[in-house]
């Protein structure tokens, strides 16, 4: 074990990490008397898919000291201390630190199922110059461009802001899905868009090739060319259409470290006190006086 394994240092522990090891299956004691048997008998397909998903899982630092080298500026020292710092304040001003975590996404919707449906977090690093395919919008499962994308709500309901914030992020995504692919289809599928667009309508009407159906989809199934089969309901009427890729609308959702400072400070918060409009920087009082919340802008 390296010193600062020994120390905590570095390591970063993830919930979805596979921590049990699979064992090999033996034939029982009393099958093994009296004959020449083998008595291990290796994996099954389901525990050789379990351990196989167990390897380099850990994703802890290996100790090959490649960023320490790679560091022009040596901003790595492994050598260093924690230190702890008490500050006085007059004031603190707590920041969102907005989460859109996939487990909330309803599991007939098919993410971590078919490789072409993704989030809108995913989507987002996607479309980023910086991101794994260098700003281009493809299909996981074949590189290929898609013709048709389908923005789909992927969690059942929410308040209206939450709603409307999980909303605009899905469709300024479009937004910018469009610009790169005009060629391609594009729909979005969702619930409850009263609200949204009296508040919006006029900007909505100006989307360009940009379909938004008040409608819910109750399941995707895969293709054999993974193209995804949307089942759509519609104001009682249900219908079948295929999409390239399915992109998920995700709902936001408050951060673990703002609920952690939020129960040492004595607060209670929630994801709609940071979502007042308002122009540049707004700040939303709470029942303490020396603290505010920033509000997104």
């Amino acid at each position: 074990m390296y010193d600062y394994e020994k120390k905590g240092r570095y390591i970063v522990e993830f919930e979805d990490i596979p921590t049990d090891r699979q064992h090999q299956i033996e034939i029982e004691v009393d099958e093994r008397r009296g004959n020449y048997d083998e008595v291990e008998l290796g994996f099954d397909e389901e525990r050789a898919l379990k351990e196989a998903k167990r390897c380099l899982s850990c994703r802890r630092c290996l100790g090959c000291a490649l960023c320490w080298a790679e560091c022009k500026p040596e901003a790595i020292i492994f050598e260093m201390e924690d230190e702890y710092y008490d500050v006085e304040a007059d004031a603190i001003i707590i920041s969102s630190g907005v989460e859109r975590p996939h487990q909330r996404a309803d599991a007939s919707l098919g993410l971590g199922q078919h490789l072409n449906v993704i989030t809108d977090l995913q989507l987002a690093r996607m479309l980023s110059e910086t991101g794994p395919s260098r700003g281009l919008v493809i299909r996981p499962y074949d590189g290929e461009i898609p013709a048709s994308i389908a923005f789909v709500q992927s969690y059942e309901s929410a308040s209206p802001e939450m709603h409307a914030a999980a909303l605009c992020l899905g469709i300024n995504e479009a937004i910018l899905v469009r610009r790169k692919l005009s060629q391609s289809e594009i729909e979005i599928f969702v619930s409850n868009l009263g609200d949204f667009q009296k508040k919006h309508g006029a900007a909505l009407k100006g989307l360009e090739r940009i379909e938004i159906n008040e409608a819910n989809v109750s399941g995707v199934e895969a293709a054999d060319d993974q193209g995804l089969k949307l089942t759509i309901v519609s104001n009682g009427n249900e219908i079948s259409k295929t999409f390239d890729l399915v992109v998920l609308i995700t709902q936001p959702q408050l951060s673990n470290e703002v609920k952690q400072m939020s129960k040492e400070l004595d607060l209670g918060l929630n994801y709609v006190n940071f979502l007042a409009e308002g122009e540049g920087s707004v700040l939303l009082t709470t029942d303490k006086e020396t603290i505010q919340l920033a509000a997104k802008n």
